[in-house]
């Protein structure tokens, strides 16, 4: 069973990601594009929090979308991003890693829940 949603959240000028279950490539591609939506209602500089605690990873279809997606989040604007991958998904978090991990020109951090996704990005919001 897949599960996910995107969030777009203006005031914060944040990008929440929830991607749960096993993407095959109609389902990548949905999450895919909502991402690419919610992006364009956001300004340059934006902050990205993907949990991936419940991802497991889909066919090379389904990789293509993950970077497809990720390429666009990366031409928005996105100045930082986090994941939090729990502990159950140790293979989709390596696998989300991989895909266009050369190409990401953001700072990319992990964490083990969206809680702590969100006090790592208020402490580099803080600092800067």
């Amino acid at each position: 069973m897949v599960d996910w949603s995107v969030d777009a959240d203006e005031a914060q000028n944040g990008l929440y990601l929830d991607l749960g279950g096993h993407f095959g490539p109609e389902e990548a591609k949905k999450a895919n594009e909502a991402a690419r939506e919610a992006v364009q209602r956001l300004d340059p500089g934006f902050e990205v929090i993907t949990d991936l605690s419940e991802f497991v990873p889909g066919d090379q279809d389904a990789v293509e979308c993950i970077e497809e997606g990720k390429q666009a989040v990366r031409e928005a604007g996105a100045f930082a991003a986090v994941r939090a991958t729990g502990e159950r998904s140790a293979t989709g978090r390596m696998h989300f890693q991989r895909v266009g991990e050369d190409e990401e020109e953001y700072t990319v951090a992990v964490a083990d829940t969206v809680e702590q996704a969100e006090k790592f990005l208020d402490k580099r919001t803080a600092s800067q």
